[in-house]
């Protein structure tokens, strides 16, 4: 293990586990946003065809109110149009939440958002800036410079993530800390304004729809898949980059029925979909990808996930990585047995955490390479996998296993 990612796994494993602190619901089911009026939004065909060669030049789309952050204020899409007739819609990672403590964002804006100080935040951000994301997200789909980059000429639906919910919230909620308690109002409303972007996506007929979305986008997926089967009507294909929806063991603070209700999620899956939730979210899949039970029976479901991935499978998820790369391998191995040619896999054996966008630390660290070109198993670089998976190939690479 490289130095860089030792020294990581010995600052998750100091960090505190407790149990989450005392929360109200302010609003239960915050909107409905099926019935948000989008009619106000500028039409995709309105924008400009973006030149690859010059790199990525997003256009900011406002969503309509209620569409909110996490504080509670307006908030937006990036879109960028692409030359051909296909649409890859991404939902932005960034860490989880759900009391005073763990939704204190990494990134302050303020003194008050900071609180409380000497707690680790779990989550990236509750407001989104375009500056930001524009300087952070330039590896991998996002290279549209790169000629091997299978996006390069498509049109691009970026959904930040500032909600602390993994997109699948649709409540208000009060939360506590310290006595006197100090209070703060969180808006988990990623549903809301994921499904209003997917609306306003659908206002074309594309040739293809890809759905990514990296660590919280990438559990965000495994809801979001199955509604933009619905609202575009036709198959989609969904990479879930690093949100392996793997039950957390029973000493993280993340577990999944206590999160869930605080986000209002559960209420936002369909029927068919709730009684796997018990298990691992995963297992939602054998619904959605089952056609004659209600799901998707001709879309495409890929993962891709470092097995002893140190920030979900430890951080959050609460394993050793090596116990959670069992747990990984065994959950998802089963999944695959039962959806051979429409679930697949791209597992290399790491410590890191992403690799559609280049892999977490790419940004930051210039002697990294981008893993979207780069990383391989078998032979098979992952771009050139993901060519495969839009010619309908769902190879299942699994490193370490033949």
């Amino acid at each position: 293990m490289k130095l860089y990612l030792l020294l990581e796994a010995v600052m998750i494993t100091l960090l505190p586990v407790s149990a989450l602190g005392s929360y109200d619901i302010l609003n239960g089911t915050y909107a409905n946003p099926f019935e948000i009026d989008i009619s106000q939004m500028p039409s995709i065909d309105s924008l400009p065809i973006d030149d690859p060669n010059d790199g990525l030049n997003w256009q900011k789309v406002q969503l309509p109110w209620p569409c909110v952050n996490g504080l509670g204020e307006k908030t937006f899409i990036m879109v960028r149009k692409g030359s051909e007739n296909k649409l890859l819609i991404f939902l932005e990672g960034g860490g989880a939440c759900a009391d005073y403590a763990t939704c204190k964002p990494l990134i302050c804006t303020s003194l008050e958002s900071c609180e409380p100080p000497f707690e680790p935040g779990y989550v990236v951000a509750l407001e989104s800036q375009t500056w930001v994301l524009k300087l952070y997200y330039r590896g991998g789909i996002f290279d549209v410079k790169n000629p091997e980059n299978p996006f390069r000429n498509w049109t691009m639906i970026f959904i930040p993530y500032n909600t602390g919910d993994i997109h699948m919230g649709n409540r208000v909620v009060k939360y506590y800390y310290g006595s006197p308690p100090n209070t703060k109002t969180v808006y988990h409303v990623g549903f809301v304004n994921a499904v209003v972007a997917l609306r306003y996506a659908s206002q074309k007929n594309w040739d293809r729809v890809v759905l990514s979305g990296s660590s919280a986008g990438g559990y965000g997926t495994l809801l979001h898949a199955y509604y933009a089967w619905k609202i575009f009507n036709k198959p989609i294909l969904a990479i879930n980059d690093a949100g392996p929806g793997i039950m957390p063991d029973p000493k993280s603070k993340f577990q999944i029925s206590e999160v869930m209700e605080r986000w209002g999620a559960v209420q936002n899956f369909p029927e068919g979909a709730i009684p796997y939730l018990i298990k691992d979210p995963i297992y939602a899949l054998e619904f959605g990808l089952n056609g004659s039970a209600g799901g998707c029976g001709n879309c495409i479901y890929a993962l891709l996930e470092d097995q002893r991935d140190l920030i979900i499978g430890t951080m959050f998820s609460g394993y050793s990585p090596w116990d959670y790369q069992k747990r990984l391998l065994r959950v998802t191995g089963e999944i695959r047995e039962m959806f051979p040619d429409r679930f697949c896999r791209f597992m290399p054996v790491s410590f890191h955490h992403t690799l559609i966008t280049g892999g977490l630390l790419y940004p930051f660290l210039p002697f990294l390479k981008d893993r979207f070109y780069s990383e391989e198993i078998n032979g098979v670089k992952l771009y050139q996998w993901v060519n495969k998976l839009m010619e309908g190939t769902c190879l299942d690479l699994v490193e370490g296993q033949s």
